[in-house]
């Protein structure tokens, strides 16, 4: 067998009753000639079967629960913690029973959200929302633990401005990205909100693989949309704290730390999160706000300082200050509440000296770990 140079044809030698050469002009007439029609017909047979093989494992393989995680949430999910959370593995071959689902969603009319977002998906019972930080609707929207004493925002730490609250039988968990190169009506920065399995127990290591996941999906969603931006360290990140502690005022450390107006405080360690909370046991509940959780924490359409028009102020059950923040934390909101169960009204019962103090100390020592101006003056309405 040799090809001609100058004709680029195929040339078979047979033997001498098939005469010196045979022009073969393409593969097929080639095999035909060597192997015989039957021959050909089988080898061409198997040729097909291996190419239909071929694409049936291709399909077989988008099913497996690794390949459908990835594509969820638009491909900005962090594919590994996410499949620990459901009980997975990377290596799971078995996609039967593994329920994937995403869609997106508008934010606020006044935001231009960038291509792939907003978008939320549930990965067989995690839930992954990413959206832009202006114009959120999923800030609180996840969160029950508004007003719960028992359930209070702990930071991820590691240089992330994320929390996670834990309670009986589920873990949520948000990060804030700033984006240095996004205009507020290009929303600012990134918010993604992530829970866990509800009904699961809730364990060291499922904080950890959560806390994992909110943070994946935050750097795979900034680069994904072109975000610029300053992300923690994901390698060094631990399972944060199941729930806040109860400590005497003295020997607060965290967000309670210098309390005076009572004896016995609530708290968690002192970070860089989006929503922080101080609990007066017996008195007052303090919280500090940024950004989308500042916008939702009460009807923003009243005024952007936590729903209020003016920076500082009082009314019937809040009394609340506010500071200038840089990037997506935009307004810091900081207020002191009566405790749940509490039927203390403010215009009629306000503010000690030794409370209004604590919530100026609460507010300032907040905004100076967040990179905020100096919170506006509170009311001058304390009583003795």
């Amino acid at each position: 067998m040799r090809r001609d140079a100058l004709h680029g044809e195929l040339r078979v030698e047979l033997p001498e009753h098939f005469g010196q050469f045979v022009v073969v002009s393409d593969l097929a007439g080639c095999l035909s000639i060597l192997l015989g029609e039957r021959a050909r017909r089988r080898l061409v047979r198997s040729v097909l079967s291996l190419a239909v093989l071929g694409a049936g494992y291709y399909g077989f393989h988008l099913q497996y629960p690794a390949a459908k995680t990835a594509r969820a949430c638009g491909g900005m999910l962090a594919v590994d913690p996410v499949l620990d959370l459901t009980g997975r593995s990377k290596l799971s071959l078995l996609g039967l029973g593994f329920h994937v689902s995403s869609k997106q969603f508008d934010v606020s009319s006044d935001v231009t959200e960038p291509p792939g977002l907003a978008t939320t998906c549930n990965v067989d019972g995690v839930v992954v929302s990413i959206e832009t930080a202006s114009g959120a609707h999923n800030a609180y929207g996840v969160y029950t633990f508004q007003r719960d004493q028992d359930a209070l925002p702990v930071p991820l730490g590691t240089g992330w401005q994320g929390f996670m609250v834990t309670e009986e039988q589920e873990a949520t968990a948000s990060v804030l990205l700033s984006c240095r190169n996004w205009t507020p009506e290009e929303g600012s920065g990134i918010l993604v909100a992530a829970e866990s399995p509800y009904e699961g127990e809730v364990t060291q290591a499922v904080r950890l693989e959560l806390a994992r996941a909110v943070t994946g999906a935050a750097q795979r969603a900034a680069e994904k949309t072109g975000c610029s931006t300053e992300a923690g360290d994901t390698s060094r990140l631990t399972a944060p704290a199941a729930a806040a502690r109860s400590v005497s005022a003295s020997d607060a450390t965290g967000t309670c730390k210098g309390m005076t107006s009572a004896a016995t405080v609530t708290e968690t360690a002192a970070g860089t999160s989006p929503a922080e909370e101080c609990v007066l046991v017996g008195g007052l509940q303090l919280a500090a706000a940024y950004g989308p959780f500042s916008d939702a924490s009460q009807a923003v359409v009243n005024g952007k300082y936590g729903g209020h028009a003016t920076p500082s102020g009082t009314d019937t059950y809040t009394v609340w200050t506010s500071s200038t923040c840089q990037g997506a934390s935009g307004v810091g909101y900081y207020h002191a509440s009566p405790i749940e169960g509490s039927d203390r009204e403010f215009t009629s019962d306000p503010l000690t000296k030794e409370e209004q103090a604590d919530l100026e100390h609460f507010a300032e020592r907040s905004a100076t770990r967040h990179g905020c101006r100096k919170p506006a003056a509170l009311p001058g309405q304390a009583r003795p």
